[in-house]
């Protein structure tokens, strides 16, 4: 297998200056088997995507700095190796976060977003689909929406826990030991020598940095070692312009409404458990809470996933071991769980409480949910909404908590 797909020590920007390459070293301990059984893997999916016209990169529906940057090298790499097939980058939601805004606006300005009313029309022009920081099963997508004969799902690249379904991809790269599906494309680009530019490489940064806040959230030596290879090729210029985006003055109102709108909930331990198997958990397999459980209610979100942005600001609060941002945008019902115990199972408490309502996914400290209630009023979704808080707050170990408004009136 050819390694070096690009000769060229520079790469030309958009803007016409000179930009420098670089290849990602192996990562520590790679051993030769290791390394060939990666460079058969995009070898295999080179090969599928070039024996097709067009290939449509798909991310999950509200693509975060993970999916967007894993997206667009997947999309570089795919377009560097099998240069006659047409390499479409899209997602099917919203990109809302201002620092997501910025990173596509700065990195992927050609993302196509396809409405979900128009997947099936939109999909069906494509000989194949890859899908990235998602799986067939996830439901987080578009393919959810459509019926693709499986042999046209490509591949499936993704760091969230696999689902239990018969639907996969003729490649299925899932490794929930990981924190980023960047890093997993670093990986492949490592494999292969492919040179990386400052902007993929600040793209990629951010991904992983996002993804693991900083190396400190579910963490892999995989991650650490993309952090630190990607670290010295970054664009500081680039990264500042994502990091430190100006914010409107809507998210400012938006936040004031969350912090108004929360509650703190104290648990029944006074410390961080002494292990995360679910002995005193009642049976759910999540680990009960310590100190607080902050819960923020956000009745009419401007974008999907300020219910998250919310949950990772509450984490930040002295003595809060969970935070659970539960929302409505449109016609669903959105939840975002985020908590600092290693093994404190979010995703399966979140998939616990959807169960087949909805759908819903994670890892040990992050996850988060959807419910569709189309047929519901706005009245009954803030009920629905309300209904959800004593079923987390049961199943973490302080439901017989009253709870305490975050910002009490006179302080």
């Amino acid at each position: 297998m050819t390694k070096r797909w690009i000769q060229a020590s520079i790469a030309i920007d958009n803007a016409g200056v000179k930009q420098p390459l670089a290849i990602l070293p192996q990562p520590p301990d790679s051993s030769p088997q290791r390394v060939s059984a990666i460079e058969r893997r995009v070898q295999q999916l080179t090969e599928l995507v070039a024996a097709r016209r067009s290939v449509l990169v798909l991310t999950h529906n509200d693509p975060d700095p993970d999916a967007i940057a894993s997206g667009w090298a997947l999309q570089r790499m795919l377009e560097a190796l099998a240069p006659k097939t047409q390499i479409i980058l899209a997602h099917g939601g919203m990109i809302g976060r201002a620092e997501n805004r910025a990173m596509a606006r700065l990195f992927t300005p050609h993302i196509v977003h396809i409405p979900r009313q128009e997947a099936e029309e939109q999909i069906k022009k494509f000989d194949g689909v890859i899908l990235v920081d998602t799986q067939p099963a996830a439901g987080n997508h578009l393919l959810s929406a459509v019926d693709p004969p499986s042999e046209n799902i490509l591949a499936a690249l993704d760091h969230h826990p696999p689902r239990r379904s018969q639907l996969r991809a003729v490649i299925h790269d899932v490794r929930p030991e990981v924190g980023a599906t960047a890093t997993l494309l670093c990986d492949y680009l490592a494999a292969v020598q492919f040179d990386v530019d400052p902007a993929l490489a600040t793209a990629l940064f951010y991904g992983v940095k996002s993804d693991t806040r900083g190396l400190s959230r579910h963490t892999s030596e995989l991650d650490i070692w993309a952090y630190s290879a990607l670290r010295n090729l970054v664009d500081t210029d680039l990264l500042n312009q994502i990091e430190q985006v100006r914010l409107p003055r809507a998210y400012f109102r938006g936040i004031s409404d969350a912090l108004a709108n929360t509650m703190l909930y104290a648990c029944s331990q006074n410390g961080p458990a002494d292990n995360g198997k679910g002995e005193n958990d009642g049976g759910s397999g999540v680990q009960p809470c310590y100190g607080y459980v902050a819960v923020s209610l956000l009745p009419n979100m401007q974008r999907p996933d300020m219910a998250a942005e919310v949950a990772d600001l509450l984490m930040r609060m002295e003595e809060v071991s969970w935070a659970i941002g539960l929302g409505v945008y449109e016609d669903r019902l959105v939840i975002s769980v985020r908590t600092d115990a290693p093994e404190g199972r979010a995703g399966r408490l979140v998939r616990a409480i959807v169960g087949k309502t909805g759908t819903a996914g994670g890892h040990d400290t992050m996850a988060g949910g959807r419910i569709p209630r189309p047929d519901a009023t706005p009245t009954e979704r803030i009920a629905e909404l309300h209904a959800l808080v004593p079923r987390f707050l049961q199943a973490l170990g302080a439901g017989e908590s009253v709870g305490e408004p975050l910002l009490k009136a006179g302080e």
